[in-house]
């Protein structure tokens, strides 16, 4: 009997890990895509390009903002970078007229500082629609005209997109495709995501009806929540208004962070205000990161090596198709458990973060969690205060 048990164990396992795995990759699959036919003549735009300490992307990125089919406005928010970024800016902008470089200013008390600039370049802005990303985004030419295109077609006041993220070396593909499906686990139906679901979205591309954001206050009421474009989705849907989550790996790309140390720190602080907040999220998503690898090191020990091979196999299958799906080259999989043991290491520790009321440091900034403020965003996030 023991022994039927010690291998019914690793099978159940081994099943539940691949069946998760599946489950998450046909999601993937099933979730909604832009229009193939960009909107020719869409509305007007201007892109607030918050930026800090950012020398090595914002050029490429105005790159890909400046080269849209749809020709946005673009206005650079400098959050007091101490690197050549501004430098840099102020250099493409003597040739290019649509592009603007403003100044964030000191951070204000209560304010995070990405939500400080945004704040800051919205000011005087007259069109009618807003795009808010990132310096380490790529945007292929057409993709703010085919987001248009969704909002149009789905009749949608917010758009945002989930784009491709780039790994690179042996740090960032351990951590970054498991880090990401993670979160697409935990996403679930990307349909229902799309429109009616939860509120989800990226904070790399949203696409906003400006009347719309300011009917809801504008970025004042979400000055300090730690998870800025979850946030906004919400206070949108709270006020009536119509959100969509889509997918474009082939239109965005991103390469949030180079190497392991970077990628490392910036998901530890990801983390800490995704799991932090929420009883039984983070020891949910331990529990699913940790049981086969538990699992295979007690087969090990106990010198039962078909369970193991077993074991192994299909942490390696679930961790290849994961990759798989997500665009990532799927032989990085071979090295399971390492992924699931990195990331778990990383969960646990912004756990430990968030419940010491501090997440781990960013471009020189403090990241201090506060109480809790009012409205729907601030009830599912916790509040988070920045200091130079």
């Amino acid at each position: 009997m023991s022994h039927w048990l010690a291998l019914a164990v690793p099978l159940v396992l081994a099943a539940g890990l691949l069946g998760l795995a599946l489950r998450t990759d046909e999601q993937r699959r099933r979730a909604p895509r832009l229009p193939a036919d960009p909107l020719r003549a869409g509305p007007a735009t201007t892109v607030l390009l918050p930026v800090r300490d950012e020398e090595h992307n914002v050029l490429p990125c105005l790159d890909g903002l400046l080269g849209q089919t749809a020709r946005p406005r673009v206005r650079v928010i400098d959050d007091g970078s101490r690197d050549g970024t501004a430098a840099l800016v102020r250099q493409r902008q003597r040739n290019e007229p649509r592009l603007a470089l403003l100044e964030a200013g000191p951070l204000a008390p209560g304010w995070r500082g990405k939500v400080h600039a945004l704040a800051a370049g919205a000011r005087g802005v007259d069109t009618p629609w807003l795009l808010l990303t990132d310096a380490d985004t790529r945007h292929a030419p057409e993709l703010l005209a085919r987001a248009h295109a969704a909002a149009a077609e789905r009749r949608l006041d917010a758009v945002s997109i989930a784009g491709f993220q780039e790994a690179r070396g042996i740090g960032e593909n351990l951590l970054i495709p498991a880090a990401f499906a993670v979160l697409d686990a935990q996403l679930g139906d990307w349909a229902a995501a799309a429109e009616s679901g939860p509120a989800v979205a990226n904070g790399q591309f949203i696409l906003l009806r400006r009347q719309a954001w300011e009917d809801c206050g504008g970025f004042a009421p979400i000055r300090a929540v730690a998870m800025d474009d979850v946030a906004i989705a919400e206070r949108l849907r709270a006020h009536g208004y119509r959100t969509g989550f889509l997918r474009a790996p082939d239109l965005l790309r991103v390469r949030m962070y180079r190497g392991l140390r970077e990628a490392a720190r910036g998901w530890r602080r990801i983390l800490g205000a995704l799991y932090g907040p929420p009883p039984g999220a983070a020891a949910a998503a331990l529990a699913a990161l940790l049981a086969v690898p538990a699992a295979l090191a007690v087969s090990l020990i106990a010198g039962a090596w078909v369970p193991a091979a077993l074991l192994w196999a299909s942490g390696a299958a679930g961790s290849a198709l994961l990759r798989a799906g997500s665009g990532h080259v799927p032989a990085w999989g071979l090295l399971f458990p390492l992924d699931a043991l990195l990331l778990a290491w990383i969960l646990g520790h912004s756990v430990r973060d968030h419940r010491r009321g501090r997440l781990v440091d960013w471009k020189g900034r403090e990241m201090r969690l506060g109480p809790a403020g009012t409205g729907p965003a601030a009830d599912q996030s916790d509040q988070i205060s920045e200091a130079s």
